[in-house]
């Protein structure tokens, strides 16, 4: 047995040195196939008893190892090809991408955007063509306004603020108070501001924009002022009335001098392109009610001119009006004497507030 094995040793170098012929060729063959050992009969029955897994992994005892070629020494080893993957680009936790569903943690969801036209440093001017006042019980108010606001900052502005009533009467529910039971209200109710001028500031706490005809993106602001100033009042003394014969008396008035005024508001500002904006904005007016002169007359004034009917030889205060409660004729109304003293004669220190409804156009510059 060693004699063969030592022979097939001897044979494989000089196989692969040069070609063998034929006859070496079959000799080869045979010392090869006598080395090879048969299983005998114990060695097939332990074979059959291994277990299907044992074959099937290549584990059991006998089973080829195979060995993966390595290159010859100076070449770099080749890897096979692979079929393409995608490319995945992971981002970092807590980074924002947009596009993505709504709970997602890595969505950036925009609340509040970049406002597309700055106030800051700007000039606005603002034109209220009709206020109307919307607490009206003893009152009725109607005018116009004009407002002035410059803007230090983006959310905070001075503004100036005139405005005038071209109509100031008592309601229609006073009128008929005072016809059948010859009573007034109070002061604090019943007194008409004229005219009236505000200096204060304006704050935009919060903006936001919104989609108009499905096209248009507009851009609004809630808007809050507050400011200080002064403004002439009056009171009706007679409301306009019309006898059975068709004949007309107008409603006169009293004048009760200047005060000061408070007023607040707030409401909302929709800017349409750089230029142009709508306000709409409901402010309160607050003055004082307490009437001391009417017409500049004085209480001990007005009892002068009730005294001397013709207004001959009585003595009166330098600022008393008295011609102002004279008809055409140049007789005194009586009437308009008797509220005239009422009114002065119970004092009121109450707050009136004249709550208005503003809408305006403003133009930015």
């Amino acid at each position: 047995m060693r004699s063969l094995l030592t022979a097939a040793l001897l044979l494989a170098p000089l196989a692969r040195a040069t070609p063998l012929t034929p006859a070496l060729e079959d000799l080869r063959t045979a010392v090869v196939a006598q080395a090879t050992p048969t299983p005998s009969a114990d060695e097939e029955e332990d074979e059959d008893a291994e277990s299907p897994a044992a074959r099937d992994t290549g584990e059991a005892e006998g089973a080829p190892i195979q060995q993966t070629a390595l290159p010859p020494p100076g070449q770099a080893p080749t890897l096979a090809p692979q079929a393409d993957a995608p490319s995945i680009k992971a981002r970092p936790r807590g980074e924002l991408v947009s596009g993505a569903p709504l709970f997602n943690p890595d969505v950036a969801v925009h609340v509040v955007e970049r406002k597309a036209f700055a106030d800051v440093g700007r000039h606005e001017f603002t034109l209220y063509p009709f206020v109307a006042q919307l607490n009206g019980k003893f009152t009725q108010h109607f005018g116009s306004a004009l407002a002035y606001t410059y803007h230090l900052q983006e959310n905070f502005g001075l503004q100036l603020t005139p405005q005038w009533h071209w109509t100031s009467a008592e309601s229609g529910f006073n009128e008929e108070l005072v016809k059948k039971t010859q009573q007034t209200a109070q002061t604090a109710s019943s007194l008409l501001l004229e005219w009236g001028i505000n200096a204060g500031f304006e704050v935009t706490p919060l903006y936001g924009k919104f989609a108009f005809n499905e096209d248009a993106l507009l851009q609004f602001s809630l808007v809050l002022n507050a400011g200080a100033g002064f403004g002439s009042t009056r009171h009706q003394l007679v409301p306009y009335s019309r006898n059975q014969e068709g004949i007309e008396t107008e409603a006169t008035f009293g004048q009760t001098g200047v005060r000061f005024t408070g007023s607040v508001g707030g409401g909302f500002r929709v800017q349409m392109g750089d230029r142009l904006a709508v306000r709409l904005e409901v402010r309160d007016f607050v003055y004082t009610a307490r009437v001391d002169r009417v017409n500049g007359c004085t209480r001990d004034d007005i009892e002068a001119i009730i005294t001397n009917a013709n207004n001959a030889g009585g003595t009166w205060g330098p600022g008393c009006n008295a011609k102002s409660f004279q008809d055409l004729d140049g007789n005194p109304r009586s009437s308009d004497l008797a509220i005239a003293r009422e009114l002065i004669a119970e004092p009121s220190s109450d707050v009136l507030n004249l709550v208005s409804f503003y809408t305006g156009l403003s133009y930015l510059f």
